[in-house]
């Protein structure tokens, strides 16, 4: 098969395998700044860090965008069991979780299918749930949903137990109206057995977290034709910021120098770039999209000229180089020929879910996709969202995987001239959520909202913030 971009192919692909640069991005960002969680120094610090790298590839219109969300700043956490037994456990608090006390019995769902949720089992406990995906569940359900079906069947304390062995326990934002805590396999299976053997056990989790306003950043970098034809124009973001327990090296480290290993590639051909390609970091990802949400609210006018928005949310971790493509079948016709055409792999599958940075972009009918694994057979996060996700853990390898494979996508949308994916409706946005089984999920923040007016004599300052903010966090 022909290939039009033959020679753009060569120098992108010469250039991404004879170059460090992405792992050496991935050494500075992990070892010299951290989590990079918003309200942190290293969130700054990292963020001036990528401006600076921008710039030096050549980028355009370089700058970061400063927003305020609703952060957090960890306290010290605690697990007892006062009851049959006397034992303590090591935990942590999970983001926006309130600082609290609470005793009560504790219940057990394993990985709490939808139906475990019940008020007559759960109401005035301290329940606990798996990391686990219910093996009856076609679609994912989410930490967050789990736990917000667990506030509104009464519960009174949360505790998230990671389901695989020896990765200690799991960190991942909730909402502040209850003390919720994560902890490992290991202490979490120790609880399940006692519950088993004893009948009743009684235990008492304490956090001393606090939730407040925080200011993060955008970076915001232009890779401008020499000589563009319209003013259509290509996005490509991974959020920068990982959680305050790890370095978040694969989630979200890995996608951010991917972000940045692009730009890079993408400036050495700019002479054969029909169209601007808009490179991207967002802020404040894992407590709550808040950097796409303030993105696409900040560029709500200029979204209709956004041919397509590309996330690349912790895309150099291990497995193939794909598209999950939001339900747009024309893009995934495109990408099956340009596979072809650039003798790559590229495994594409249709679907969407709430939980990264696309999903803003989507609600607002820009065409888009995500780097996915098809393919793939594991499920769950493995060592992401816990202390392990550290730098070790990337391989080079797929770091100029994913590089070689969405820089040259990207050329290609940018240049494409037959770009016809339709835009959607809302009622087409509806009825595609719905498809996805996720048109109840996306209910429940203002359900729970209802569920806590009526039922809570007392509620915690923290949560009245959250109750009148709104949104989904």
């Amino acid at each position: 098969m022909s290939n039009p971009y033959l020679e753009v192919d060569k120098k992108i692909m010469a250039e991404v395998y004879t170059s460090s640069e992405p792992m050496d991005n991935l050494k500075v960002l992990c070892d010299v700044y951290g989590s990079r969680f918003p309200g942190l120094p290293g969130d700054k610090a990292a963020v001036k860090y990528v401006v600076k790298k921008l710039k030096e590839y050549g980028c355009e219109n370089v700058h970061a965008e400063e927003f305020t969300i609703a952060g957090w700043k960890r306290g010290k956490a605690t697990l007892e069991v006062v009851s049959p037994i006397k034992k303590s456990f090591d935990v942590i608090s999970l983001p926006h979780s309130i600082g609290a006390e609470v005793e009560g019995e504790l219940v057990f769902i394993g990985p709490g299918s939808i139906a475990d949720y019940k008020e007559e089992n759960i109401k005035g406990k301290v329940l606990m749930v798996t990391s686990e995906m219910p093996p009856d569940m076609k679609r994912m359900l989410h930490r967050s949903e789990k736990y917000m079906r667990s506030v509104m069947a009464g519960a009174t304390g949360w505790i998230f137990m990671n389901h695989y062995p020896a990765y200690g326990p799991p960190t991942g934002g909730i909402n502040p109206i209850i003390p919720s805590i994560g902890i490992s396999y290991e202490d979490g299976s120790f609880l399940a057995r006692l519950i088993e053997r004893e009948g009743k056990v009684v235990v008492k989790i304490k956090t001393t977290d606090k939730n407040m306003d925080v200011q993060t950043w955008n970076v915001v970098a232009d890779v401008v034709p020499k000589k563009p034809v319209d003013d259509e124009y290509v996005v490509v973001g991974s959020h920068l910021d990982g959680h305050d327990i790890s370095q978040g090296a694969v989630d979200p480290a890995s996608g951010a120098v991917t972000v940045m290993e692009i730009a890079r590639n993408l400036c050495m051909v700019k002479d054969k770039l029909k169209r601007r390609v808009r490179c991207m970091t967002f802020g404040a990802e894992e407590i709550g999209l808040y950097g796409s949400y303030a993105y696409a609210k900040e560029h709500a006018s200029e979204l209709d000229k956004c041919r397509f928005m590309l996330n690349l949310d912790a895309a150099g971790g291990e497995g193939k180089k794909g598209l999950n493509i939001h339900d747009f079948p024309f893009i995934e016709k495109l990408v099956k020929k340009w596979e072809k055409e650039m003798v790559a792999e590229i495994p594409t599958k249709q679907g969407v879910s709430p939980y990264s940075d696309h999903w803003p972009f989507f609600l607002k009918s820009v065409p888009c996709a995500s780097n996915a694994d098809p393919t793939a057979t594991r499920t769950g996060r493995g060592y992401g969202h816990t202390k392990y996700d550290t730098l070790d853990k990337v391989d080079i390898k797929y770091l100029h995987l994913a590089a070689a494979n969405h820089t040259r996508v990207l050329f290609r949308v940018a240049n494409e001239e037959d770009w016809k994916p339709k835009r959607k409706t809302a009622k087409q946005i509806e009825d595609f959520i719905k498809e996805q089984g996720y048109d109840k999920t996306v209910a429940l923040a203002d359900q729970m909202r209802e569920y806590i007016k009526k039922n809570y004599k007392e509620i915690h300052p923290e949560t009245k913030e959250w109750m009148e903010r709104g949104g989904a966090w």
